[in-house]
């Protein structure tokens, strides 16, 4: 039979000293920069420092995205209508 007080036990003790270990590294909670990877404050709602490069290299990956995203439904829509239309004429 397992000894359900030692388990308990042995949970509580190896989770202090997670806690301790995580706690006694004196390292402010910080996020990294999305290009450069230094730390930034978790407020920093864009993801980038303050740096001007960081800033416009993440305006540029945004738009990029949106436009990757956009292309990629246009072309979705251009393989998928001749489909569906063929599906509509066979129920007609």
């Amino acid at each position: 039979m397992v000894n359900a007080q030692k388990v308990k036990d042995m949970v509580a003790r190896k989770s202090s000293q997670i806690v301790n270990s995580v706690s006694g590294n004196k390292m402010q909670p910080h996020k990294h920069c999305r290009v450069c990877f230094q730390p930034i404050p978790l407020s920093a709602d864009p993801r980038v420092c303050k740096d001007q490069e960081c800033i416009d290299k993440n305006a540029q990956d945004e738009k990029n995205q949106r436009t990757v995203r956009t292309l990629m439904f246009v072309f979705f829509g251009l393989f998928a209508l001749p489909y569906l239309i063929s599906l509509a004429m066979r129920v007609l």
